[in-house]
């Protein structure tokens, strides 16, 4: 019998394997997928935050086997949905900013895609997933900043190009501090129960492109 060693050393032994492990990963990813959004629908029609894992399961058509194979638990799920919905947000971010012809203008794109699902009536799973982000980045909060970073990341390089600072510490400032304002007016308009209306985007967008313009970390604004 061949040992490991040889099996290893093997060219056609090693192909066996490993076409063995792709088929596995790619079924493995696909019911993944499957548990993701539909626990992403179940949110979004019921405004549960943690729908109950049989209901994801039925909708997903698998069985728990199949569930606890994939994730260590709900949450974990969740936190998955939730960096499905950010890949998604983030890339229709920069689809807009790559319509701006200048950084400002890529700024203010920014800040008018971002908010733009708080302008128009949504499913009730907007509202529960923004109103407990605060409680999953107590529980997980690495995946949680590095979410944030993801969706900062476009808005960093525009203030970068426009002070023409690449690298720029400040710049990383300066769009965290749109990104806080941002999340406010989000939060506020969802703990209320209405729409951002037309003048909260203008003026949210007008700060974020004074602060992309102006604020320095360096520079004291109190008088010594």
């Amino acid at each position: 019998m061949a040992s490991t060693e040889q099996s290893r050393a093997n060219p056609i032994a090693t192909a066996v394997i490993e076409r063995v492990f792709d088929k596995q990963r790619g079924e493995y990813f696909a019911e993944a997928q499957r548990l993701i959004q539909a626990c992403a629908g179940l949110i979004a029609e019921t405004g549960q935050v943690d729908p109950p894992v049989n209901a994801i399961l039925d909708r997903a058509g698998l069985g728990t086997r199949a569930f606890y194979r994939l994730f260590n638990s709900k949450e974990e799920l969740i936190i998955a949905v939730l960096q499905d919905g950010t890949s998604w947000k983030t890339g229709y971010i920069e689809e807009q900013m790559a319509r701006a012809s200048t950084p400002l203008e890529r700024v203010r794109a920014w800040v008018e895609a971002a908010i733009s699902p708080h302008t128009r009536d949504g499913s009730p799973g907007t509202r529960v997933i923004l109103l407990h982000t605060y409680r999953w980045e107590m529980s997980f909060p690495d995946e949680l900043a590095a979410m944030r970073e993801q969706m900062l990341h476009p808005l960093v390089r525009a203030i970068a190009d426009l002070r023409g600072q690449e690298g720029s510490a400040s710049a990383h400032d300066a769009a965290e501090i749109i990104y806080d304002a941002y999340f406010g007016v989000a939060c506020r308009a969802e703990v209320q129960k209405r729409k951002v209306d037309a003048d909260q985007v203008a003026s949210l967008a007008r700060a974020a492109e004074l602060i992309a313009t102006s604020f320095d970390p360096g520079i004291d604004s109190i008088a010594g």
